[in-house]
């Protein structure tokens, strides 16, 4: 009996990944490639964050996982197309050649705050018009500052032949061979040029940054027709287009009301708010993906900069480990130091972009292991300053769904667990974001997805620590936030 598969992408920060998904929901077959981030030493014209990837690399590397995958499978039973992608990267490119005209800045490269400084708008003018802030780390920002440094840019932008969008935009117009020039709302959002209650490009915004409409891809509905990929003489429809962490909250069901954290390159904690349009200061306002013929829901969003960064950097600086270790270092950690794993700035709720990394407490006695169970306990403790902070609010979580592949992490699910005081509920598949991504193309692609498990939950994380305990080392975290301040 011929079966029916829908191919999930997802670039991501580390990796360009493709999965099959069965008719029941389930990984058939998998393929990925390595991605390869650009760090480079600021310099006097930017001295802040630099990161950025070569984009025709990034290409490159979905096209070789998405080939994999299709040899896996019949192509004539592949049904549809999904592409997920990180959200606030952006992607500059020649609308004749395909040719990327400037390196890809990822959503960590820091060097566009000046022109943050000198958009006109006031921060709480754009809060309330995109549910973001003003920071170098959006689209908008990046792309006055690559108009005034990348000569090639900003010539493709004089002759009419620019085109800037979200990483899944520039792999959708590859995919169909330039035909399809298009986003939906969960990734225009992260231009920082999104007005979420229209859910249209604002022209304030635009006029602000400086930058032309013509510019910008269409803006479609999450699961929409994005046009034909070709693959030996089969066309497959591209139904979906979306962002990584939106996909995720739909693979594992987080419906409104429920609450997730997703452990990647960056944390984040996202509460579905439903239909309602929450706005609070120091947390984002996110669009959701829209399922079916539903509308949109909305997303009260805490991000944390590094995640898997923060751990990549301490192995970097010299206390070299692979994330396998991470549960038997923190196990055999005595005297854990203090970590304010601020690469890139701090996100929600400070917004801090001076902020730098800081290691303290160190001993004579310290090991690796300290080092390290000091970063893990860190996570959970910035994660926990978002939470707590939204629950000031009003906004409050009984028990949060966690995905992303630290979630394989035990030691950082318990600590987690511990400083919240609340109940962590895994996924067994740590793919949320391409499964997510399928399950949104099943309804228009004639798979019925009413019976997929899609995320299915391994067993509770529960609070091991006493609630005084979790009360004091709450304390002395925000002690040593506050010495990290008078550093400065």
């Amino acid at each position: 009996m011929n079966n029916k598969f829908i191919i999930a992408l997802d670039q991501g920060s580390s990796a360009s990944r493709a999965l099959a998904i069965d008719e029941k929901g389930q990984v058939a077959a998998r393929a990925s490639c390595a991605v390869q981030t650009q760090r480079h030493t600021g310099h006097a014209s930017a001295p802040a964050a630099i990161a950025e990837f070569d984009a025709w690399e990034l290409l490159a590397g979905q096209m070789e996982a998405l080939t994999n995958v299709l040899a896996q499978v019949p192509t004539d039973q592949v049904c549809a197309i999904s592409v997920a992608s990180q959200r606030s990267t952006v992607v500059f490119w020649d609308r004749l050649t395909g040719r990327p005209v400037a390196p890809a800045l990822s959503w960590q490269d820091g060097r566009a705050a000046a022109e943050v400084d000198a958009a006109d708008l006031p921060q709480e003018t754009v809060h309330q018009l995109t549910g973001l802030y003003k920071t170098p780390f959006y689209s908008a920002p990046k792309i006055a500052w690559t108009l005034k440094n990348v000569p090639q840019a900003a010539q493709a932008a004089r002759d009419g032949r620019l085109c800037v969008g979200p990483v899944a935009t520039y792999l959708i117009w590859h995919l169909t061979g330039g035909k399809t020039f298009a986003c939906d709302p969960t990734l225009a959002q992260r231009m920082l040029l999104l007005n979420i209650a229209t859910l249209n490009w604002e022209p304030q915004l635009l006029e602000s940054f400086g930058i032309d409409r013509a510019w910008l891809p269409q803006i479609k509905r999450t699961a929409d027709d994005y046009g034909v990929f070709v693959h030996e003489g089969v066309s497959i429809p591209i139904r979906v287009c979306v962002g990584d962490q939106q996909a995720a909250l739909c693979a594992m069901r987080v419906v409104s009301g429920g609450a997730c954290i997703n452990y990647g390159t960056g944390a984040f904690f996202m509460r579905n708010t439903g239909s309602q349009r929450h706005l609070l200061p120091g947390l984002l306002t996110s669009v959701g993906a829209c399922v079916g013929g539903s509308g949109y829901e909305y997303l009260l969003e805490g991000p944390v900069n590094a995640c898997a960064t923060a751990f990549a950097w301490l192995s970097e600086i010299g206390f070299s480990f692979s994330t396998e270790e991470l549960d038997a270092l923190c196990e055999g950690a005595r005297e854990p130091v203090w970590f304010l794993p601020a690469l890139g700035g701090l996100g929600a709720p400070y917004w801090d972009f001076a902020a730098t990394p800081v290691l303290s407490g160190f001993s004579p006695r310290t090991q690796k292991s300290d080092v390290v169970a000091g970063a893990v306990r860190a996570m959970a403790l910035l994660l926990a300053d978002i939470v707590f902070y939204a629950e000031r609010f009003g906004i409050k979580s009984a028990e949060i769904k966690v995905t992303g592949g630290l979630s394989r992490c035990r030691s950082l699910l318990r600590a987690q667990a511990d400083v919240l005081q609340m109940r962590l509920l895994p996924c067994a598949e740590s793919e949320s974001t391409a499964v997510g991504a399928a399950f949104l193309a099943a309804p228009q692609s004639g798979v019925d997805c009413s019976q997929w498990e899609t995320i299915r939950l391994l067993p509770a994380v529960e609070p091991t620590m006493d609630a005084d305990n979790a009360e004091d080392l709450f304390q002395q975290w925000h002690g040593f936030l506050n010495w990290c301040k008078l550093r400065k």
